[in-house]
């Protein structure tokens, strides 16, 4: 732009009036004048405009452009927003890699039903061709023991006829007269012994026919195919505006972590379970929806926000740990198969099985890894594909323990029956940080980086300050004269609900305040 010195006011000038302008607009690259400035800066459409009074020098004003904060932001902006696209399209071309691989175990998967019903089928048939050739084989024995008998019989028949012919050609009538008497009952008792005969199931018609089993019938009528393949959308996780978020951290002041003396806890509701029931982990979905894991009965279980059970998913044995995926899904630990399932609590159904090889328990998700507490090995990473990619060495002996990640940290707790139980903090790389006594149970971060952790063995719950320096209990079961022993806990940080579970009978649902 052109020196603004002596320009006259645009909307002056618009109106046919000669009036030299005292601002530039940057925007509109116009002159204002002081009135028209005021009309300028209140109007909706320019109240953003950025101005300057005309008197200072454009050129000094564009003396620092190409060091200027706002060029520095734009091309710092098309760098980040490059790095995004790249790293979207590698994510996207990972994630085919990641179709091909599940279509090959699920191509496997059908293959393996497919072998397994052929078998089954074969078995049915072979027994029942068996069945066949057995009864064929028996009615056509017994009709050829009827048929020699019925030889016999005709041949003696014939006999007899031959016999009295001859007798009537040979003999005087007198002597035929007093033999007819004899002929009369050699022909009842072979009368007797036909019609006899007929009466037995040897001389009724045998006819072999298929009674299809209404069961199979049935099968083959509702069979509609081997099952169904589920297309699970999880969230993207590449951050479109992380730039703007660090810039921002750049000019505001970090926020103060919580002092832990301040937290209370404020109970909403009670859930209660039936008999019979071991609650491990909980969970709370982006919904409200409450989900555990039932240990006993190999379930993982979810609760409507108004704390009824809306519906049941069948899992590998021993369901423990817990994470949440996306608002659909959810994963977990399966400590005696040695697996993580992955579960779409919509369809109630198991959508995938990682093998982890090893007795596991807690269970985190963070940037699509799982992260999972392994005994006497340490925290197993996997992709959502169930590839490990590492391995965290720390300290978990052969027991019970739970996991939460929190901002590149770990906190994981350790249930031991005769040594000494702990919660323990390390870094990404496994490097512990601190390690108390004073928790053994569920664990769940807060927003400022501080711990809920439960203690099974005495019924408590407490919070931890990140540093591991201060501790505040907030619940203890036998105040409540509650006899029970506390498990999983969960904080949902975006309505500050911390939902804890019972052992046995109960889940309770607080307010954090």
């Amino acid at each position: 732009m052109a020196s603004s010195i002596g320009r006259l006011c645009g909307p002056c000038e618009a109106r046919h009036k000669t009036t030299t302008a005292v601002s530039w607009c940057m925007d509109c690259d116009d002159g204002l004048y002081s009135q028209c400035l005021e009309d300028h800066e209140v109007n909706k459409a320019s109240k953003k405009h950025q101005s300057i009074p005309v008197s200072k020098p454009i050129e000094e004003l564009a003396s620092n452009a190409k060091t200027s904060a706002e060029l520095f932001d734009t091309e710092r902006g098309i760098q980040e927003l490059g790095n995004t696209v790249d790293e979207l399209k590698i994510h996207r071309q990972r994630n085919i890699d990641t179709i091909k691989d599940q279509r090959k175990t699920i191509l496997q998967e059908i293959k393996s039903y497919r072998k397994q019903i052929n078998k089954h089928v074969d078995n049915i048939e072979s027994d029942l061709l068996k069945e066949l050739e057995s009864k064929s084989e028996q009615n056509i024995y017994e009709i050829n023991i009827l048929l020699a008998k019925l030889k016999e019989r005709g041949a003696n028949i014939k006999s007899l006829g031959k016999t009295i012919h001859q007798l009537k050609e040979s003999l005087s009538d007198v002597q035929v007269f007093l033999a007819t008497k004899g002929f009369g009952e050699k022909f009842r008792e072979e009368q007797e012994w036909i019609a006899t005969v007929c009466t037995q199931n040897e001389a009724k018609e045998s006819v072999l026919e298929l009674s299809t089993d209404l069961q199979l019938k049935q099968m083959v009528s509702d069979l509609k195919g081997f099952g169904m393949v589920h297309v699970v959308r999880n969230p993207c996780q590449i951050k479109t505006d992380a730039w703007e978020q660090q810039r921002a951290q750049l000019n505001v002041p970090l926020t103060a972590a919580k002092d832990i003396d301040q937290t209370e806890l404020e109970l909403i509701r009670e859930i209660s379970f039936g008999v019979g029931t071991q609650m491990k982990d909980c969970v709370i979905v982006n919904d409200g929806r409450m989900v555990f894991a039932d240990y006993n009965h190999h379930k993982v279980l979810v609760y409507n926000p108004e704390g009824q059970l809306s519906k049941s998913v069948s899992v590998d044995k021993s369901p423990f740990g817990l994470t949440v995926i996306s608002s659909i899904t959810v994963a977990v630990t399966c400590r005696k198969h040695e697996t993580i399932n992955i579960v779409n609590i919509d369809d109630c159904v198991v959508i995938q099985k990682i093998k982890v090889g090893k007795p596991c328990c807690g269970l985190s998700y963070h940037d699509d890894k799982l992260y999972v507490l392994a005994n006497h090995t340490g925290i197993m990473e996997f992709d959502l594909a169930g590839n490990i990619t590492r391995t965290i060495p720390v300290d978990v002996p052969d027991n019970e323990g739970y996991l939460s990640y929190n901002k590149d940290t770990f906190s994981y707790t350790c249930y031991q029956y005769i040594k000494e139980s702990f919660i323990a903090c390390c870094d990404d790389n496994g490097e512990e940080i601190w390690r108390l006594d004073v928790a053994d149970s569920g664990v769940t971060a807060d927003n400022y980086g501080n711990y809920f952790a439960t203690k099974y063995s005495d019924g408590t719950l407490q919070i931890v300050s990140a540093d591991g320096k201060k501790i505040k209990q907030l619940l203890d079961l036998r105040d409540l004269r509650m006899y029970d022993n506390l498990e999983g806990v969960f904080l949902d940080k975006n309505s500050s609900t911390l939902l804890v579970s019972c052992r046995s009978w109960t889940a309770s649902l607080y307010r954090v305040i």
